[in-house]
């Protein structure tokens, strides 16, 4: 954050998660109110810095949007480096991609170098590849996709044909919401679902810090 920023200036910054986020997901503020239960004027006192929302509240508000909600925390947390995240500096993107991955849970910060490094046999520039194509195809597909892809690891876990099955932790359960949500949003046509990452693993967004 800036050092000399006033608490009003902060205030401010923060009320932009909350009408930048449902910009950017298209939908109204009667749409917002009546989801999260509350009045229009509430969410137009959150929108203007008047007053916030709280956690139940926020973790709502996202998963009506249907969009990631860690980026805004991250423009909210970090507005130096990610006011422009498209930048070609790559001192500046070594700088957005470690305090991206300072904010991740200590789940995530496994998992993502057992991705890079981890004695799975695959590239991970590969990986990478995959799963850049993921995000382009429709969530129809990807739902496809997750679905068989967790269908052929709980028969290959069952029958003992994984590879190095004990390297990484595995949120099944996370997983299989994920595709139920991503299943809803393809039948929906929305663009897009909150991710449970942020609900359940990622609650120091709301924490001041150190």
């Amino acid at each position: 954050m800036y050092e000399n920023e006033s608490r009003i200036d902060r205030v401010k910054r923060f009320s932009k998660i909350w009408w930048k986020s449902r910009a950017d997901a298209g939908k109204s503020q009667e749409f917002m109110a009546l989801g999260i239960g509350v009045s229009k004027k509430t969410i137009q006192n959150w929108e203007k810095g008047l007053s916030s929302p709280n956690f139940f509240q926020a973790t709502e508000w996202f998963h009506l949007l249907g969009i990631n909600p860690r980026k805004y925390f991250l423009e909210f947390l970090y507005p130096n480096l990610f006011s422009d995240r498209n930048s070609n500096n790559e001192i500046k993107l070594d700088e957005i991609l470690i305090n991206i991955i300072k904010n991740f849970s200590i789940a995530e910060k496994e998992q993502l170098i057992h991705i890079m490094t981890g004695n799975h046999g695959s590239s991970w520039l590969a990986l990478l590849q995959l799963f850049l194509i993921y995000c382009q195809i429709s969530f129809q597909a990807r739902a496809t996709i997750a679905r068989s892809i967790l269908e052929n690891y709980e028969i290959e876990k069952a029958t003992g044909q994984l590879v190095n099955p004990n390297e990484s932790k595995i949120d099944l359960d996370l997983l299989d919401s994920a595709i139920l949500q991503c299943k809803t949003t393809a039948k929906n046509k929305d663009s897009g679902y909150s991710t449970l990452f942020f609900e359940k693993n990622n609650n120091d967004f709301f924490k001041s810090k150190k």
